[in-house]
C-alpha cells in the first residue's frame, strides 16, 4: 500500500495514532498525549528536533540542530540567515518529509534578548499544499 494511502487511513481513523506529541503530557488512561494526524506529529517532531542540542541525545549524538548555539551568538544582520540554515540542515537530515517554506526571525527592538522564530513548513507525504506554522520564542538573556 502506498505511503499516502497509509497516511490517509491513519489520519481518518480516530483509533489510530502516529506517535507522541512534544512536549510530553499525560493524556487519558495514563497514556501520553498522542498525535492523530501526520501534520500534528510532524509539528511535534520538528519541535523535538530543533530544540535538541546536538550531542544531547544518548545513542544519537548527531540528532538535533545548531539552533541553540546560534541563539547565543552575538546578534547581527546575518542571524536570520544562520537560523534559517540551521533549521533547513536539521530538517533535511532528520525529517526529509518536511520542507521549510519560510523562516522568519524577529529581534525585539525593546528587548534585544528576545528572538522569535516562525517556521512555515509543508509535510510532503500528507497534503503537500498545506502550509503549517510553528513559532518559537527564545529569551537569550536568561
Amino acid at each position: 500500500m502506498a505511503t499516502k494511502n497509509v497516511v490517509r487511513i491513519i489520519n481518518e481513523d480516530p483509533d489510530s495514532y502516529f506517535g507522541l506529541t512534544f512536549p510530553l503530557k499525560e493524556g487519558v488512561d495514563n497514556n501520553f498525549v498522542r498525535s492523530s494526524t501526520l501534520r500534528e506529529q510532524a509539528s511535534s517532531n520538528i519541535k523535538n528536533l530543533l530544540l535538541t542540542i546536538k550531542g544531547e541525545r544518548v545513542g544519537q549524538p548527531n540528532f538535533g540542530s545548531r539552533l541553540s548555539e546560534i541563539l547565543f551568538e552575538p546578534i547581527d544582520d546575518e542571524i536570520g540567515d544562520r537560523i534559517q540554515s540551521a533549521i533547513e540542515e536539521a530538517l533535511e537530515e532528520w525529517l526529509p518529509y518536511v520542507v521549510a517554506e519560510n523562516v522568519f526571525t524577529f529581534v525585539d527592538e525593546k528587548n534585544p534578548n528576545l528572538i522569535t522564530v516562525s517556521l512555515e513548513f509543508r509535510v510532503t507525504i500528507d497534503d503537500p499544499d498545506a502550509i503549517e506554522t510553528i513559532t518559537f520564542n527564545f529569551n537569550t538573556g536568561v
